[in-house]
């Protein structure tokens, strides 16, 4: 039998054939068998008529499958939520046994109440977490129509070839209702398309037809032209097609006509429509082709938009042109990798002349792309079109010809990221929705469950044992007296067997619903109500709100606060995490001269070292710098920031005065309208060099030149008031910086136009022409150009590297200028020496080189890497053989450095995690030099441990340094206690590392070092580092990062952690918490993830106690009722128990108790050890609780019975030892013990907690009293019992006995094996005891001294 969705499938087919009948359409079009390439490409056609290659073998249409643009981050849909949730909740093992318990209170026989009131409960339960996770995944499903709803500029009212043509026959309503579901359950395909389409009213291939043609289309893979319009006026012409009479447009398909342009009526007269009409024509008469604003929902495969200044891209687009002059643009890539500077981007050559709406009509072209993948560093594609594909006069020549150019990941703008400094860009969309970079890089919102969440399943089960023991002993017991003389068979209910094992049987079903609360229900809800306002507490903390971005903490999942108590392993990203991205030059070495005053942030943590017992490793009573100051005012930390901890030093006063001093001299010598406030170089040094006619001072006049030319940055005058104020807008931070420096030195970069290089020099402009640009890559680490100043012809190269690719290309054979050889190997020396020196104060340096290069030289050179860019095979690896060509023979200039400025407080945070017990990895998509510089500044590597860099360019190689290294430490570690290693390991090594039979010994090398450092690492990279000592090790993971490259390791780990604010929102979207500065992870951990998680252990011992109580209580009056199953408490009172009498003060403890102060928290991060150790939910403390719990169930029980069974006589003749009075007196003692255990295990006791107690207790016995007024025949009068003085003698004795030994066990653990946190208590109460004691003897002081 065939299943539902085969037959509708094959029902569709038919529908659609008979469709096809019925309408007359076209013949069947024969198509011809696709290879595996062909079948997994993907083309885009522009204008263009279907080749047969996209039909299949019976004329239809072949599905691509293209997604739509809408995204969805959230976990939930209307159809999947109801059973999606279900799921997740009935993973909790309780869930599943109140289930049962349900199902099995249906059955008559065991209704011990009404069906509806036992499902109560369970029902409330369910609905009150389905509606908080249903709120929880609104705020992601309002983000995602935020984002969906966002506009954009589409052509309109022409035809996208690319859109699926549907039909209205009985196969379109069908697909409709099939789309309607799809929509709702979040699956993408065919019908969910129609539907979309449908619903926006869009044409589907029918509102605009391409020109007719009678031709049967031909059986080749290659897409054919359509008709030209004016094909009767070409044929008289009659010119055969030679290569370069076409100009290389996609808007040219045949020789330019020698006619001039139609004007209007010609063009009424002759022309059909705008699509047929040749470039710079008028439009058509009945053109309505058209800019329209368009959802980003509503932008599919194919679509022409245009994307203006400051826009960002709705989907992954080709550029075709821009409003620049050399079809370039800028682009800011944040929301993808977390970066601000701008990345520049060009378009193709052939679609340059598109620039109206009309030039897009009347391109014709389509476009063979990879399909999607997860690299945003690549791309690779091809731009075809046909030139005299269906004109006369080719085929009377038998000439055919197609153009085409490569694409690459230049040519290409990413969805997420923003538009900077171009007017405009028209594109043709690629990919769409979760086929983007971006999202294919985002991976699905996981269900993730806290670490005690998972912990409390077992403790559960537990519980089911002890549950499956007692109602056994009940069903045996039961058996065992069925023959015994008693009243209990007149009280059976119905429920009595025949004989004894039976009986026994029904019983045991009946003791399972007896003693069902020792399973607590009300736990999982009271969980996630306190789970549910610590996110609020989180959210609401204004010491983790940032005013200048004006983000507070967002919580995007409530579940996992107590897993912030127990993170042992952060990954964190670098740039834009740890750092502010921002780069500032600090030194620079010229000639073999330093230049440079400035101190760097590692310079000033050394002094700072110094200064600070405890930051250098000595322990005092001093604590550190962060601890001298509020710790709730946040003002320390800023104090991390160079304006406050230079500005206002000895030292930063004499900078100053350096500063002073430099531009006094440079207004000596020349005048700098350009010069920034903000020169981050200081050395007055430069300018003596430079006044004096020196060898030096040529040297320095080159190299920062140099500087000033060898670049691609913008320069941008936002001021126009100010035309000198020039701001600098570069793909890289480090050329901003390197530019602006030479801009404040008098090497003023002014701008360019097209080709033309604008400069002034010392106060001379000077013009150079910019011949070539070799870009940099991560492969090549360099960046060249070749200028030539416009009034010379000497041609000369500039290029900036890293030193060890430099060095490589430096010229080594002088012939017989020995002088020059000699002064190149002085200064190899020196400058090596200077950068090394750089290098170790945290700088990021780089070397300049230049050399001349003859026009004979040049010429060819040039030709060659012509052919190189232009070729769409091998392209990258055929330009780096022709640089290499060039960028050789190089003679050293010098080198400089740059300070990457850390975000505030970054260093004292990473201190303090360490000290805390937490380790941190950092993976970042830097070079290996960048991130060990970044390392050392933040304190995650310091000056005396041994670095341990693996590099490996194979499989071999890898498993070769793995080895060694492993070997290393197992020979050195275990013999040297003050020896410590930090691992720095590049991505190629890593990802041979992370394979199946080399991943545990990265792993093992990783946890022996005590840091770890991965470079160049891609974003699947990242999550599979996370996801390899997340389950390697079996530990709680948080990973921190900024940018869309981050998402997929912020999803792997356990808690996700997004930065926000000045930085990208992808991966705030996508985290489980995102705030503003790495700083607050400090607050968040210490302090509200280390209350959490000791809240949620008392808690949840508290729930198990107070039900394993109350349940032993019912298990020990079955001994006296020959274990009928009989309840000895009034249903009313077992109902309430859980819901209002003992639920409230847990829930208390579990949302307000504080063991210590926020600022106590942060002065000891020791205190966090105590969630990674474990402490408060070892199973050996829940078997204690337990036991202790069976205890007081029997106290509470055998005391009042043994003083009530011979009757307390009452002064009104009323006896107390009947069945629901003697119960109405052991549930309040039962309840009273309940509460009293959170008084015990409280930390701060406040007049919250005092009230919530006493509203507890009180409502209990309010409750009986007004219950009791009903005349009820069971329950009548019980508040006659609470009149006797007996009872509340009874009450007391039975509390004091119940605690006495919890009290005693309580002194003995905290005297000799206290917590970490009773410890910390017992200092600070002394502290503050002793300084109100000073206080005292001041006051009293006082007086005398008067």
């Amino acid at each position: 039998m065939k299943s539902p969705i085969t037959y509708l499938s094959s029902k569709l087919k038919r529908f659609r054939k008979e469709d096809e009948e019925l309408d007359g359409g076209e013949a069947v079009r024969p198509t011809e068998s696709q290879s595996s390439y062909m079948q997994h490409k993907r083309n885009i056609y522009v204008n263009m008529k279907l080749p047969p290659s996209e039909y299949d073998d019976e004329g239809q249409r072949i599905d691509r499958h293209f997604v739509s643009n809408r995204v969805r981050t959230a976990k939930y849909t209307p159809i999947s939520f109801l059973p999606k949730n279900l799921f997740e909740q009935f993973r909790n093992i309780a869930n599943l046994y109140f289930l049962f318990l349900v199902i099995l209170q249906f059955i008559p026989l065991f209704a011990v109440s009404k069906t509806g009131l036992a499902a109560m409960p369970l029902a409330f339960i369910l609905t009150l977490t389905g509606t908080k996770d249903a709120i929880e995944d609104l705020r992601r499903n309002k983000s995602d129509n935020k984002v969906n709803n966002s506009t954009t500029l589409r052509l309109s009212n022409w035809n996208n070839v690319n859109i699926p043509e549907f039909k209205k026959g009985r196969s379109y309503y069908l697909s409709l209702v099939l789309g309607f579901f799809s929509v709702l359950s979040g699956t993408e395909n065919t019908h969910a398309y129609l539907y979309r389409q449908a619903r926006s009213n869009r044409s589907y291939g029918s509102n605009k037809k391409l020109p007719p043609t009678s031709d049967q289309p031909a059986k080749s893979d290659q897409p054919t032209i359509s008709e030209h319009p004016y094909q009767n006026t070409l044929a008289e012409n009659d010119h055969h097609y030679r290569p370069g009479s076409v100009p290389h447009s996609v808007l040219y398909r045949s020789n330019t006509r020698e006619s001039v342009h139609l004007n209007q009526d010609e063009l009424e007269n002759e022309a059909p429509n705008c699509a047929g009409l040749f470039p710079q024509d008028p439009p058509a008469k009945n053109c309505q082709v058209r800019w329209e604003s368009v959802k980003w929902k509503d932008v599919i495969i194919g679509d022409y938009i245009k994307i203006e200044n400051n826009q960002v891209i709705p989907a992954d687009v080709v550029i075709l042109s821009t409003s620049e002059t050399d079809n370039v643009c800028y682009t800011e890539t944040q929301n993808l990798d977390g970066e601000t500077n701008l990345k520049q981007r060009q378009g193709l050559p052939s679609t340059a002349d598109l620039v109206t709406e009309h030039d897009c009509e009347r391109a014709s072209f389509y476009i063979e792309s990879e399909p999607p993948h997860v690299n945003i560093y690549q791309y690779n594609a091809v731009l075809r079109w046909h030139v005299d594909a269906d004109e006369v006069a080719t085929i009377r020549s038998g000439v055919q010809h197609e153009k085409a150019d490569a694409i690459n990941y230049n040519n290409i703008l990413l969805r997420g990221c923003i538009l900077r400094n171009t007017k405009w860009v028209i594109g043709v969309v690629v990919y769409t929705g979760n086929d983007t970079k971006i999202m294919l890089n985002s991976g699905k919102t996981p269900s993730k469950r806290s670490k005690i969440a998972k912990a409390t399943n077992p403790h559960v089960i537990s519980n089911f044992c002890l549950l499956a023991i007692i109602s056994l002993i009940t069903s045996i017991m039961k058996s065992a007296e069925f023959n015994a003389p008693g009243s209990a068979r007149f009280f059976d209910n119905g429920i009595e067997g025949n004989n004894a094992a039976f009986s026994g049987f029904l019983t045991f079903w009946v003791s399972l619903i007896l003693y069902q609360n020792i399973v607590p229900i009300s736990l999982y809800i009271s969980v996630e109500i306190v789970k549910t306002v610590a996110a609020i507490f989180i959210f609401a903390d204004l010491k983790m709100y940032h005013e200048p971005t004006d983000t507070p903490c967002i919580v995007n999942t409530w579940s996992i606060s107590d897993d912030l108590g127990q993170i042992e392993y952060i990954f964190s990203d670098k740039t834009g995490t740890l750092t502010q991205n921002k780069m500032e030059y600090r030194k620079c070495t010229i000639n073999g001269v330093t230049y440079g005053y400035a101190p760097s942030d590692i310079t000033l943590a050394d002094i700072e070292k110094k200064k600070d017992p405890l930051l250098s490793g000595t322990q005092t009573e001093e604590v550190s710098t962060l601890d001298k100051e509020d710790h709730e005012t946040g003002i320390t930390l800023e104090t991390t920031s160079e304006t406050a901890s230079l500005d206002n030093s000895p030292e930063g006063l004499v900078l100053e005065e350096l500063k002073k001093d430099m531009f006094k001299k440079q207004a000596e010598l020349f005048n700098n309208p350009y010069v920034s406030p903000d020169c981050t170089f200081v050395d007055p040094k430069l300018f003596d060099d430079l006044a004096s006619e020196s060898k030096q001072s040529a040297a320095a006049t080159h190299f920062f030149q140099s500087l000033a030319l060898c670049h691609t940055v913008i320069a941008d005058r936002p001021d126009e008031d100010n035309p000198n104020m020039i701001e600098y807008k570069a793909q890289s931070p480090d050329e901003a910086a390197l530019v602006g420096t030479a801009r404040d030195m008098g090497f003023v970069f002014l701008g360019r136009d097209s080709n033309k290089l604008f400069l002034n020099i010392k106060g001379v402009e000077k013009t150079f022409i910019l011949l070539n640009v070799l870009e940099f890559n991560s492969t090549r680490k360099r960046m060249s150009v070749i200028v030539k100043p416009i009034d010379s012809d000497h041609i000369v190269l500039l290029c900036k590297g890293a030193d060890s690719v430099i060095y490589e290309r430096l010229c080594t054979d002088f012939g017989d200028q020995k002088g020059l050889a000699e002064e190149q190997r002085v200064l190899i020396e020196s400058t090596s020496s200077d950068l090394e020196r750089f290098a170790c104060e945290g700088l990021r340096t780089l070397c300049l080189a230049y050399r001349f290069i003859s026009p004979e030289e040049y010429k060819p050179w040039n030709r060659k890497f012509q052919e190189a860019a232009a070729s769409i095979q091998n392209r990258d690896e055929r330009v780096e053989e022709v640089c290499e060509e060039i960028e050789k023979n190089m003679l050293l200039m010098g080198g400089t450095a740059i300070e990457d400025k850390l975000q505030d407080g970054v260093p004292e945070t990473i201190a303090e995690l360490a000290t805390s017990g937490i380790k941190l990895w950092v993976l970042t998509g830097d070079k290996t030099e960048t991130a060990i510089n970044i390392g050392y500044s933040c304190n995650l590597l310091t000056p005396e441990m041994e670095l341990l860099i693996l590099r490996a360019d194979n499989r071999e190689d890898t498993f070769k340094v793995l080895s060694d290294a492993l070997e290393k430490l197992n020979r050195e570690l275990p013999y040297s206690d003050d020896k410590r290693y930090a691992l720095v390991i590049d991505g190629v090594t890593l990802k041979y590392g992370l394979e199946e039979e080399t991943k545990n010994m990265v792993l093992a090398i990783g946890t022996r070092c005590a840091s770890v450092i991965c470079c160049r690492v891609s974003p699947k990279q990242k999550a599979q580092v996370v996801r390899l000592v997340k389950k390697g090790l079996n530990v709680m993971t948080l990973a921190i990062g900024d940018g869309a490259n981050d998402v997929s390791m912020i999803q792997e780990a356990n808690v996700g952690v997004g930065i926000s604010g000045v930085e990208g929102r992808q991966a705030a979207m996508a985290s489980d918490y995102a705030f503003a500065q790495f700083r607050y992870l400090r607050r968040l951990l210490l302090v509200h993830g280390r209350w959490s998680y000791l809240r949620m252990s008392e808690m949840i011992m508290g729930f198990f106690f107070k039900n394993v109580v109350w349940t032993f209580v019912l298990f020990w009056y079955q001994i006296f009722c020959q274990f009928n199953g009989s309840m000895i408490f009034d249903y009313a009172l077992i109902t309430l128990y859980n819901l209002i009498f003992t639920c409230y003060p847990i829930v208390c403890l579990g949302i307000w108790d504080q063991d210590l102060k926020a600022e106590v928290s942060l002065k000891y991060p020791e205190l966090y050890r105590m969630g990674l150790r474990n402490d408060k939910f070892k199973k050996r403390r829940f078997w204690l609780t337990i036991v202790d719990a069976i205890f007081q169930s029997a106290v509470c029980f055998f005391f009042p019975y043994m003083l009530l069974v011979g009757g307390a006589v009452d002064s009104n003749g009323f006896d107390s030892n009947g069945l629901y009075e003697i119960g109405t007196i052991i549930s309040s003692i039962t309840v009273t013990v309940a509460n009293l255990y959170v008084v015990f295990a409280i930390y701060s006791h406040t007049w919250i907690q005092a009230a919530i107690f006493a509203f507890s207790i009180c409502f209990y016995y309010l409750f009986v009293t007004i219950y009791s007024q009903f005349n009820t025949f069971l329950f009548m009068g019980q508040v006659r019992l609470f009149g006797s003085g007996s009872y509340w003698l009874m009450l007391i004795l039975t509390i004091v006995a119940c605690f006495i030994p919890r009290v005693a066990a309580s002194h003995y653990l905290h005297a000799y094996k206290p917590y970490d946190n009773d410890i910390i208590r017992e200092i600070e109460m002394l502290a503050n005891k002793n300084e109100d004691k000073n206080d005292t003897l001041s006051q009293e002081a006082e007086p005398k001294l008067l």
